[in-house]
């Protein structure tokens, strides 16, 4: 979930690397193996750049208007692959008699199944627009702390889709949050049914689509309903969601 930094990253149309060195080498070594993966990186970033900015630079043009964008993912299994284990054989502690578990100089071949990507479970249209009142302070404040470029309406807006809630339900405790989520649909609203000027509008034609995307959708698995942004706009007789768009 992006809420974790290399993928929150990624939904920003960036590359990020995760490094982790193995837990039972020395200190020393997972300092001298840090650093040799840090080196390799740059060095390809470095061979690379000029295909690194493309992709970037693709990503922020590319529109998502009217195309499907996961609202949910999962890691994907795809097929085996050799992944080199290590070993190690538990030992006392010198210091305090606590058992210790110290990487052993041997190199063992295993297949794994490779799950080094994600796919989708849930999916939804991206929208041209998302219509956020004045009143979602909270919400257009982190909108505005993550980089999403907003405006106000100066005329009134037609044409709109409103999402009729099916079910509210808190699921989890997660860092002391409540993580909510919704089900329901995007349905067309009372074709005379406007916005009054001043309202907020997130357009999909910006760099940042995809993170906006995935921070107004209400089924977002990671979102401004998970956490717990709109819950003084969701109550228990709440059927609409307080964000609307137009597609």
């Amino acid at each position: 979930m992006p809420r974790f930094n290399n993928n929150y990253i990624g939904l920003r149309n960036r590359f990020a690397l995760l490094s982790e060195a193995y837990a039972y080498a020395t200190f020393e070594d997972r300092i001298k193996a840090t650093n040799a993966f840090l080196e390799q990186a740059l060095t390809f970033a470095h061979e690379n750049a000029d295909k690194l900015k493309k992709a970037t630079e693709d990503a922020d043009n590319d529109s998502i208007v009217g195309r499907l964008q996961a609202t949910s993912s999962r890691i994907k299994t795809g097929d085996q692959i050799e992944i080199l284990m290590g070993a190690v054989v538990a030992e006392k502690n010198p210091v305090n008699d606590a058992t210790i578990r110290t990487r052993l100089d041997v190199t063992i071949p295993v297949k794994m199944y490779d799950r080094l990507w994600f796919e989708p479970v849930n999916t939804e249209l991206g929208g041209a627009e998302y219509f956020i009142p004045d009143t979602l302070t909270k919400a257009l404040d982190l909108l505005r702390r993550h980089g999403v470029q907003l405006r106000q309406l100066t005329q009134t807006a037609r044409g709109l889709e409103q999402f009729n809630i099916e079910s509210n339900t808190n699921y989890q405790n997660f860092q002391s949050h409540n993580m909510r989520r919704l089900t329901g649909s995007w349905a067309a609203t009372d074709p005379t049914m406007t916005l009054p000027p001043g309202t907020w509008v997130v357009r999909m034609n910006q760099p940042l689509a995809r993170l906006a995307f995935y921070l107004l959708e209400p089924m977002s698995d990671d979102g401004l309903v998970n956490w717990n942004v709109l819950d003084d706009q969701l109550g228990a007789d709440v059927k609409v969601y307080p964000i609307l768009r137009r597609r």
